[in-house]
């Protein structure tokens, strides 16, 4: 399953996970295959659930249940719990518009590559790829922002060869206008093909 295979690869980056399944049996194959996961037989759709267990302190959830419904609801209860990023593995390819409507950040078609698309992770260690998409010609970036980077302090449409999605300030995300500036510390979410990806880890 997907949602197995994604986790597995988020572990071996090092990257603490948590895996909410719904069907008992799944859920005990998966706490079974994924010894250093934390594995809830529980609904990810349960209000109560996602308070209990604060999902909304995680950075980022994603959604790979193979159901595009249940997916784009868990993606909107993330929101509504506090989680910054959603990222979607579609069913359907042809349900993105409808997924990014409701504002879900990252909408991924399946693929053979799509667990090491998810969790790849460039050389600058204060960048993290989130996602590759559209068979690798545009890159997502969560990419910190140096007190240095010439970027500093200048909008964010002045970023050559990217879209600046969201910014995470203060632990608050924002989603900014083209004549905001970035501040150093800011985390920004930024989708570029991959020729400007080195770039911008230099530049920013």
């Amino acid at each position: 399953r997907a949602g197995t295979a994604i986790a597995r690869v988020l572990l071996d980056k090092g990257i603490g996970v948590r895996l909410i399944e719904h069907d008992a049996a799944r859920a005990q194959a998966a706490a079974a295959a994924l010894d250093r996961a934390r594995v809830y037989h529980a609904s990810g759709l349960d209000p109560e659930f996602l308070r209990r267990e604060r999902i909304g302190a995680a950075g980022a959830a994603v959604l790979a249940g193979g159901d595009d419904s249940r997916n784009l609801h868990a993606a909107v209860l993330a929101k509504v719990h506090g989680v910054g990023m959603t990222l979607t593995v579609l069913d359907d390819p042809a349900a993105a518009e409808v997924f990014e409507a409701a504002g879900v950040d990252v909408t991924i078609d399946p693929g053979d590559e799509t667990a090491e698309k998810m969790a790849r992770f460039t050389f600058d260690r204060r960048t993290r790829q989130l996602a590759m998409l559209e068979d690798d010609r545009f890159e997502v970036l969560d990419i910190t922002v140096r007190p240095d980077s010439r970027f500093a302090h200048r909008p964010v449409d002045t970023l050559p060869g990217a879209g600046v999605g969201a910014l995470v300030r203060d632990g608050e995300v924002v989603f900014p206008e083209g004549g905001d500036p970035l501040l150093p510390g800011d985390r920004v979410i930024v989708l570029t093909e991959p020729e400007h990806v080195l770039a911008l880890e230099r530049d920013l």
